[in-house]
């Protein structure tokens, strides 16, 4: 029996999460990650279901096992920022803002982050 790949599986979980049925992504994700444990996207995706669902804690973990996975990325690091700002930890979101954006100053959506955390830091200033 074949095991399908790490594609075909994060495919069929994103059909969920399209649906914003986090929840039943999630353990097609969890497959996958088992099935296949280097690969970080899916725990990314798996991250951002947790996050939706208001985990903070257990979305920090899958983002921050993805930046182990792939340290070049800027992805995963914005991520563990949306969480802190999505918990209202204002500070910390803008460190892992910088930080991801210092990685890849060419990443749109890290650009897009790092601006919106600085325009929301004015308003509060």
């Amino acid at each position: 029996m074949n095991m399908p790949n790490s594609q075909s599986l994060q495919d069929e979980a994103k059909t969920f999460m399209d649906r914003h049925d986090w929840e039943g992504a999630a353990p097609i994700l969890e497959r996958d990650i088992i099935e296949h444990p280097l690969d970080p996207w899916s725990r990314m995706f798996l991250g951002s279901c947790h996050l939706e669902l208001k985990h903070f804690a257990t979305a920090l973990e899958h983002f921050r096992a993805a930046e182990v996975l792939a340290p070049d990325n800027s992805t995963p690091i914005g991520c563990q920022g949306d969480v802190f700002c999505a918990a209202g930890d204002w500070e910390q979101a803008g460190e892992f803002y910088r930080k991801a954006l210092e990685l890849n100053p060419d990443d749109d959506l890290a650009i897009k982050n790092w601006n919106c955390w600085r325009a929301k830091m004015a308003k509060e200033a």
